[in-house]
């Protein structure tokens, strides 16, 4: 298993897969995520698979991969009982720092309503996520720090920077993250997710924020009948998200 991981992009696999449903992913999900060619994703998936760190089920033409939980549990029983003979001192609870990053926030949410830290997520972070990060920073930058990230990320889609510009909203460092950047690394006070595909993982990805929100939206970048039709659904996303974040600061007793 240490061998299995000696290697970045295995961990990177496991990293992505960690954060997937038990149904996990297909060697072209992976592929299209990761940009790595298929021969040599091929060798990773059997080097992981060959570690027991992960299972394949065939699912019609394709084969899905999932974290191999009981053997994950192994490797990190191992580092306790036999690498670091038992002596808890030496291995403390894994997830420790992670609820250290999370009592922050939790402590916070229980004195004041008016959380700091959002996140908003969706699948791609190439739009909607994007359009929100955005606007609520120009809405409210004072008062909360905003980010945002996508399950499996894609480059930002060049009509979301425009319809953000042309409604004079900022779009100087707006780029597409994995939410692997902040999975365990900050406190997060509250997650606001806008799309089905996300919210339908958030049960694996919600221990990373004090509180989760629901906003769905159509997603925009649809393949439309003309380019005019899709820069409309753009523009009809941006003034939703914008609408909502005015009603969700209003809640807050916060100008509009």
């Amino acid at each position: 298993m240490f061998r299995s991981l000696g290697h970045t992009a295995r961990v990177r696999l496991v990293q992505r897969l960690a954060r997937e449903s038990d149904a996990g992913l297909t060697a072209g999900e992976l592929a299209e995520e990761t940009g790595l060619p298929a021969s040599t994703l091929s060798f990773h998936l059997s080097e992981l698979r060959a570690a027991k760190l992960l299972r394949a089920t065939r699912d019609g033409r394709n084969v899905r991969y999932a974290i191999a939980p009981d053997a994950l549990r192994a490797l990190i029983w191992f580092l306790g009982e036999d690498f670091c003979q038992g002596r808890s001192r030496l291995l403390t609870e894994p997830l420790s720092r992670v609820e250290e990053l999370r009592a922050p926030a939790t402590a916070d949410a229980a004195e004041d309503d008016d959380l700091r830290n959002i996140a908003f997520v969706c699948t791609h972070n190439a739009a909607r996520s994007l359009m929100a990060e955005a606007l609520l920073r120009h809405r409210a930058a004072d008062r909360f720090h905003v980010m945002s990230a996508g399950m499996r990320p894609r480059p930002v889609h060049e009509l979301t920077l425009r319809v953000l510009e042309e409604a004079d909203i900022s779009t100087e460092g707006l780029t597409s993250k994995d939410l692997g950047q902040l999975l365990g690394k900050q406190a997060i006070h509250r997650a606001i997710v806008l799309c089905p595909e996300a919210q339908a993982d958030c049960p694996n990805v919600a221990p990373f924020a004090q509180s989760v929100e629901y906003w769905p939206f159509p997603d925009p970048t649809e393949p439309a009948r003309s380019r005019s039709a899709q820069l409309a659904q753009f523009r009809k996303v941006r003034d939703s998200i914008n609408a909502r974040l005015g009603t969700w600061l209003l809640q807050r007793g916060r100008s509009a």
